[in-house]
């Protein structure tokens, strides 16, 4: 598919010397040039990011147990302030419900 792009001088004239230096048109240092750019800047598949987590797991000598287990711990402290913060409200309710029922 054709595309009509307009570059700077400068670069133009670089491109022409690098594809005169080097034997080959501007369109393939320009098409190489953009594969260059994709490939570095690609997003990487969800094959490719599950193999690397796989690998990195592996190799720290990890599972998904033990990380699973090392997170809950390192959240436990925080999950425990919330749940003696239920428990609290919780009991207060309970006492003003029970309190309103037997002055009734």
């Amino acid at each position: 598919m054709p595309i009509s792009l307009r570059l700077p001088k400068d670069i133009e004239d670089q491109i022409a010397g690098y594809s005169a230096r080097q034997g080959v048109s501007k369109s393939s240092v320009i098409v190489r040039s953009i594969h260059e750019f994709l490939n570095r800047n690609a997003q990487p598949s969800s094959l490719q990011i599950y193999e690397e987590v796989m690998a990195t797991g592996v190799d720290k000598g990890g599972d998904a147990k033990s990380d699973a287990k090392r997170a809950a711990a390192e959240q436990r402290p925080h999950k425990m302030l919330v749940r003696d913060a239920i428990r609290q409200k919780h009991a207060e309710r309970s006492d003003r419900a029970t309190k309103t029922s037997k002055a009734k």
